[in-house]
């Protein structure tokens, strides 16, 4: 059922609270539910999309530019879902090796994630050569506030709050006692057995820090929180021209084939043998004849021969011509960091958040490898040419597109000075408070993370329902 004020539920029949209604959130409530286990949604937004809301978000940002804090993420029901592009894929084996959840721990829920999000289980991989793969992405067109609204309203076992914000925990001796949260301008102390904090890659680490200034003993003062935070700078990194028969020919019956874009990715070795990150590229179906012409014309400077067969063909649904589109990976940095910031408020009294960026060298020379090597391919296989941005060949720059994937924060780990959360999300040296969403991510891989925080989200609740000896 959906409720605007704490007030109309009878809280004590909820052994979990979850913080937070966008995909982790409602995933693990779905999870509960289907153990007859019966759960709470705070939502500190309405039902839909207000200015005012959005006002709460607002943070300064110093370091390097990226998007307001106030409109790359949604404080709404189904959170930042409501703004998704929808590219879903597992993350890569190899970006899992440094954290304490291992590829077969998340594989285990692929399917459930699936139904979640309204995909096919199939991410297909065709392998170019040593260092790339065609790669295969699902596109998901689910908005959980319009997938789950009518559900939650219906559900005995899902209760879920609008317009509540949650300020702290409170507790001692390791134990979460209460959530202070704020409904209706008055302050309500709500207790539960578990809580979940599932308030994205920003809020998440924000209400931790605030909770730790609220209660000096409650959580450790040691753990990184806010520190190591990433994204995934998407930008345009070239322009080119793919022959796509080309690459069938040459892969044979391994080739993935479907209308939209074409996707390629690091394999591990390239990042082995060249010190790199993982990065992925893709371009377009169709792009601007305008824009092919003056590709062509560049092609025809520097490869005649090429560019001719390129001119003739140009018209051909086997070629792909135009922009080249990069996802890249962030090195986890504890520079990079989100604090509270000591001099501006929001009207709840709590401290709006100052996150320091720096753009990553690592990442800009991931750029330039990734698309020479990529280039050298296509020059040597006869399958298309690619040409580099000119800030991005001299190692000057580069100029993101998007960067609303906010990573890390709360990272996963064993060690308390370089992790916040254990393997299973439960704040290190508390026995009751969890984290999920992409602010435990260890590392940022190149993969839109929104189908690794459902399958967290399921993995957690599993381990919430082992916890009560369901």
């Amino acid at each position: 059922m959906i409720f605007q004020k704490i007030e109309d539920i009878e809280l004590n029949n909820f052994p979990v609270i979850i913080f937070g209604s966008g995909p982790a959130g409602i995933s693990a409530a779905l999870e509960l539910e289907r153990k007859k286990i019966s759960s709470i949604i705070i939502e500190a937004g309405k039902e839909e999309y207000n200015s005012d809301s959005q006002e709460f978000y607002k943070g300064k940002i110093t370091g390097d530019d990226l998007a307001d804090l106030s409109s790359s993420r949604l404080r709404q029901l189904g959170g930042t879902s409501g703004h998704w592009g929808g590219w879903c894929k597992p993350v890569e084996d190899y970006n899992l090796e440094s954290w304490p959840v291992k590829k077969h721990e998340l594989d285990k829920y692929a399917n459930r994630t699936c139904s979640i999000l309204n995909i096919n289980n199939q991410f297909k991989v065709a392998e170019l050569n040593n260092y790339f793969n065609q790669i295969e992405f699902q596109y998901s067109k689910i908005r959980f506030a319009d997938k789950y609204k009518d559900y939650l309203k219906k559900s005995k076992n899902i209760h879920l709050i609008l317009n509540c914000q949650l300020s702290h925990f409170e507790g001692s001796n390791g134990n979460i006692q209460s959530a202070v949260c704020i409904n209706q301008n008055s302050n309500k102390k709500i207790k539960s057995k578990y809580y979940i904090l599932a308030c994205g890659g920003i809020e998440n680490s924000r209400v931790l820090l605030w909770t730790r200034e609220k209660n000096e003993k409650l959580i450790d003062r040691n753990l990184p929180i806010g520190q190591y935070w990433m994204n995934h700078p998407w930008i345009i990194s070239g322009a080119g021209i793919i022959n796509k028969k080309k690459i069938k020919n040459k892969i044979g019956n391994k080739f993935i084939n479907y209308d939209g874009p074409i996707h390629f990715a690091s394999k591990k070795k390239l990042l082995q043998d060249k010190k790199i990150l993982s990065a992925a590229i893709y371009m377009n179906a169709k792009e601007d004849t305008k824009f092919y012409k003056e590709i062509i014309k560049d092609i025809l400077c520097v490869a005649p021969e090429y560019g001719k067969k390129i001119a003739r063909a140009v018209f051909s649904k086997d070629l792909k011509c135009g922009n080249i589109f990069m996802n890249l990976e962030e090195p986890p940095d504890k520079n990079n960091k989100i604090t509270l910031d000591p001099s501006t408020r929001d009207i709840f009294g709590i401290p709006r958040v100052n996150l320091y960026y720096k753009k990553s060298k690592e990442t800009l020379l991931t750029a330039k490898v990734f698309l020479e090597e990529f280039s050298n391919y296509c020059r040597s296989e006869d399958i298309g040419r690619i040409a580099l941005k000119e800030n991005i060949y001299n190692l000057q720059d580069f100029e993101t597109i998007d960067n609303h994937h906010h990573l890390g924060g709360t990272r996963m780990g064993d060690d308390t000075k370089t992790s916040v959360v254990d393997k299973n999300l439960k704040i290190h040296n508390v026995n009751n408070l969890y984290v999920n969403g992409s602010s435990n991510f260890v590392t940022g891989g190149y993969t839109n993370p929104t189908f690794t925080i459902v399958q967290m989200a399921l993995k957690l609740s599993d381990h919430i329902i082992k916890e009560m000896h369901f």
